[in-house]
């Protein structure tokens, strides 16, 4: 669909990424994968979290956010006593977070490849810097909550990293997926626009995902889509739950309550 500048903000392996869709319509996505020298480069050796992070005001919005999202996916789970919450590309993990302050018994794992937040969320029972499929993460399973906050759009193979979690996830558990969808009142072709997205970072974000596209995900995974919802943030954002085969979908009236709240 035509070139993105990098907006890393240094120097990476390139200049300039393709913006394209797959064959089947459904994933705009980053073209070329960015090389293993870029990728530690933007997780590794440089600051993700700023002081947009620890602001009072933004950190108390995020909590909200989080609780909310913690509250409903509880409530479909609908186990009692403790759960078990796995975040994966945790940073500061929030979800584990607002997971300890609605029961300080559930168990909470969090999970990233850069050191940045290790040490920062005490919040966490285990803080694991490496893979998704580190012994240290199995350890805690099976998980009722696995929470990807903004995190799929920046993985190489989404459909790995899905399968893994697909594997340590209870039967009545939950994958629950937030990322970037598309600009607003976004039409294809329409570079400019793109550009101006707030989620255009080249070439960390890799791919957007739509509802079609996120269903061959979970499928892939041995996951069924549950819920999806792209009415966040006008459109620009989504949020998707991913259980096993078995579990049914939200009705549509769920659905909209889901979205609503």
């Amino acid at each position: 669909m035509g070139e993105l500048e990098n907006t890393a903000g240094f120097a990476l392996s390139r200049e300039r990424f393709t913006l394209a869709r797959c064959g089947c319509g459904a994933l705009v996505y980053i073209s070329p994968t960015p090389t293993d020298a870029d990728f530690k480069a933007m997780y590794v050796d440089h600051g993700q979290f700023g002081m947009e992070y620890t602001d009072p005001a933004r950190v108390a919005a995020i909590v909200e956010y989080m609780g909310g999202c913690f509250d409903r996916l509880a409530a479909r789970v609908g186990q009692p006593g403790a759960l078990h919450v796995l975040e994966v590309g945790a940073g500061l993990a929030w979800m584990c977070r607002v997971a300890k302050s609605r029961d300080p018994g559930h168990v909470t794992v969090a999970q990233d490849v850069s050191p940045e937040a290790v040490e920062a969320c005490p919040w966490a029972d285990d803080y694991v810097r490496g893979p998704v499929d580190d012994a240290r993460v199995a350890a805690r399973a099976p998980y009722h909550v696995v929470s990807m906050t903004h995190v799929i759009e920046h993985v190489p193979d989404p459909v790995a990293i899905v399968r893994s979690c697909a594997r340590m996830l209870h039967p009545d558990g939950l994958v629950f997926i937030t990322a970037p969808h598309r600009p607003k009142g976004w039409r294809e072709g329409d570079l400019e626009a793109w550009r101006r997205y707030s989620y255009n970072h080249v070439p960390a974000h890799l791919q957007y995902f739509s509802e079609a596209s996120m269903t061959r995900l979970a499928e892939a995974a041995g996951l069924r889509l549950v819920h999806w919802s792209h009415a966040h943030e006008d459109g620009e954002a989504f949020e998707a739950w991913l259980g096993s085969p078995g579990q049914r979908p939200l009705t549509w009236w769920k659905r909209l309550s889901a979205s609503w709240q």
